[in-house]
């Protein structure tokens, strides 16, 4: 599951807008507006992200944040540092 959820790229945009947010964390609404897509599709993506533990999400009052899940977070830092260095 974590390596197909990987295998997506707009998960992994997300996961690069996530892992470069300035607060660690990002709203929902605010990945739909920098991906451009639909509240809907970031949320079909988020529970495939959360259920392979690439993300771990908060609700705050009406708003869904989410990080890195703590136990890949340093796996996903990795896989874009080497992207990036590549």
């Amino acid at each position: 599951m974590f390596f197909k959820s990987l295998a997506d790229p707009t998960r992994l945009s997300i996961l690069y807008l996530i892992a470069t947010h300035p607060d660690g964390r990002a709203s929902s609404n605010a990945l739909a507006q920098a991906l451009g897509i639909s509240a809907p599709t970031v949320t079909h993506h988020m529970k495939k992200l959360v259920s392979a533990r690439l993300v771990a999400r908060e609700q705050v009052g009406k708003w869904a944040y989410h990080s890195l899940h703590p136990d890949n977070a340093d796996t996903v830092a990795k896989i874009f540092s080497a992207v990036t260095a590549g």
